[in-house]
């Protein structure tokens, strides 16, 4: 299997196993376990904790030693972080899991982008990233069938089908994953490397920018994440939806934020390239990720603000591969994981500061603020992809 097909293909079972068990959890964790909207953004601020903790040092160790070893290892504990939550409907427990599978990913954040970055030597690196976007939402649609199917028998199996897809897969890519890039040449220390990562980032004259795009990223994400299917499950008191069990609901609801997200996809590879174009467009999803959320936060008719949220996650469906080809091509090979994932960390630092700043309106003024202050945080980081273009356009 060659590096694009088997990246893409990565790219699927991470979302079709990501999607089976977040699909039935959040029925899980809402229904079963009764979290509070409070604890369900405590929940995500466990999984920045992990990225803050682990994103640099799993860059530093694909970069220096194996980023196919990085990924096995990344599915690896996923898979059994997945199974810490079933083991118990207790908080404690469920936040702990968080923590693991998130170390987990940090295994596969930065190193897999990577590694199709060199093994293609960036060539025509967008469509890639968007290919591997497109068969990830197809992925999530069949996961959400399975999931659904799966939880009318019982809540927890989709959960641990999702466990084992990730585990099975760090098995297979023992055998089927290549790198004909020699990485482990690195000789310098894990310090230096991390020293390298980010003296290149301040020295860029678009990557220094570029870390204000990405800490606001993190900023937005945090309460909308955790909160999305609190929120809509509410929403849809008011329609004629009301009457669906909520696992119905929520795959519903992940279904059709799947399709809208294959059209996305569409649309940006029929229009996007590299250059100016890839930041035209990072700025133009910001602003109209913003104005679904505010139709979301302030039109009182039900089925008009489910359409701002969908439009939302719709233009959102459409940022990952840009955000990922603007680091593959600015950065060079023997630190590419290493920065990404420093990239990573600046997100999730963004992550932990949205937690905390989501959690205090949760409890003090509602979910309303905590969605206009997301859209708010989406405008600046829409100007800063401004001042992205006019330094790209100095260079």
């Amino acid at each position: 299997m060659n590096s694009r097909k088997l990246f893409i293909l990565q790219r699927g079972m991470i979302n079709l196993g990501m999607t089976m068990m977040m699909t039935a959890a959040i029925v899980y964790r809402i229904d079963y376990a009764k979290l509070a909207p409070y604890q369900l953004i405590l929940l995500g601020t466990a999984l920045e904790i992990a990225v803050i903790l682990f994103e640099v040092p799993t860059g530093i160790i694909a970069d220096k030693y194996s980023r196919k070893l990085s990924v096995i290892l990344g599915f690896f504990i996923i898979g059994i972080g997945f199974l810490i939550e079933l083991s118990s409907l207790k908080f404690l427990w469920i936040f702990i899991a968080q923590i693991v599978w998130g170390f987990g990913y940090t295994f596969i954040s930065g190193a897999l982008d990577a590694w199709i970055s060199d093994e293609t030597h960036n060539q025509d690196i967008e469509l890639t990233y968007i290919k591997g976007n497109a068969i990830s939402k197809w992925m999530t649609i069949c996961g959400i069938i399975v999931a659904l199917l799966l939880g009318l028998i019982h809540i927890r199996l989709p959960m641990l089908v999702g466990a084992f897809i990730f585990i099975i897969m760090s098995i297979l890519l023992v055998f089927i994953m290549k790198e004909s890039e020699i990485h482990h040449k690195i000789t310098h220390s894990m310090i230096h490397q991390f020293k390298l990562g980010v003296k290149h980032i301040f020295k860029h004259p678009l990557l220094k920018i570029f870390v204000m795009t990405a800490f606001l990223l993190g900023l937005f994400s945090e309460g909308i994440d955790r909160l999305e299917e609190f929120i809509i499950l509410d929403r849809v008191k008011d329609t004629l939806f009301s009457q669906l069990p909520s696992i119905y609901i929520v795959s519903i609801m992940h279904m059709i934020v799947a399709i809208l997200g294959i059209i996305m996809l569409g649309i940006i590879k029929k229009y996007v390239s590299e250059g100016l174009k890839t930041y035209h467009w990072f700025m133009m999803l910001l602003m109209m990720m913003s104005f679904g959320l505010f139709v979301f936060a302030y039109v009182n008719q039900a089925y008009i603000a489910m359409a701002g949220f969908f439009f939302f996650r719709m233009t959102r469906e459409g940022l990952d591969p840009l955000y990922m080809s603007i680091q593959a091509r600015e950065i060079p090979s023997s630190i590419k994981a290493t920065v990404m994932s420093t990239f990573g960390q600046i997100d999730g630092i963004g992550q932990i500061a949205s937690g905390l700043i989501m959690t205090s309106l949760a409890l003090f003024l509602g979910t309303k603020s905590i969605l206009t202050v997301t859209a708010f945080i989406l405008l600046i980081a829409a100007y800063t992809v401004v001042l992205l273009i006019r330094k790209h356009q100095m260079i």
